[in-house]
């Protein structure tokens, strides 16, 4: 449960760069999601390159932290692999994975969204030259912390409800 607790979202990176290892341990939690039917229908692609963070950038305003950070992991979803159009729900499972795995390996990290925006999808979709059945879903931010984020505490009574909405 530490891990969970400790996750936070992070914009500010050094330019310490995320070891090769490390990468693949974060990979391997991302393929390690669960996914309808186990259809597995999400795939990921690794970005180091800082023109490509640029590109980025201009297609998703509020990924700008993109241009401080060493590595970036698109993740996408096939349509035509899917059970019954839940690749929203499986990509969705392989991002916290992918951040969880980030935070477990003292990185920062940061989930991006780029589903359900029309907009965004198109333009991620031509920048990687993604086939039309696969969507891009989200692209995850990683690095180490510029900043020591600070705690919080999230646990809300109001949120909790038992067996009604009352």
């Amino acid at each position: 449960m530490d891990i969970l607790l400790e996750r936070r979202s992070v914009r500010d990176y050094t330019k310490k760069h995320v070891k090769n290892k490390d990468i693949q341990y974060i990979l391997h939690a991302g393929m390690s999601a669960p996914s309808a039917k186990n259809t597995k229908c999400y795939s990921f692609i690794v970005i180091k390159n800082k023109e490509t963070h640029k590109k980025i950038a201009n297609i998703l305003k509020g990924a700008q932290m993109i241009l401080k950070a060493p590595l970036a992991i698109l993740i996408v979803g096939d349509e035509n692999k899917s059970y019954e159009q839940y690749f929203q729900q499986d990509c969705s499972a392989a991002t916290q994975n992918i951040l969880l795995a980030a935070t477990a390996k003292k990185y920062g990290s940061v989930w991006c969204g780029i589903y359900s925006n029309k907009d965004r999808e198109e333009k991620i979709q031509k920048l990687f030259k993604l086939p039309n059945n696969i969507k891009p879903f989200s692209i995850v931010v990683i690095g180490k912390n510029a900043n020591k984020p600070q705690n919080k505490n999230n646990w809300d009574t109001k949120k909790i409800y038992y067996e009604l909405w009352e």
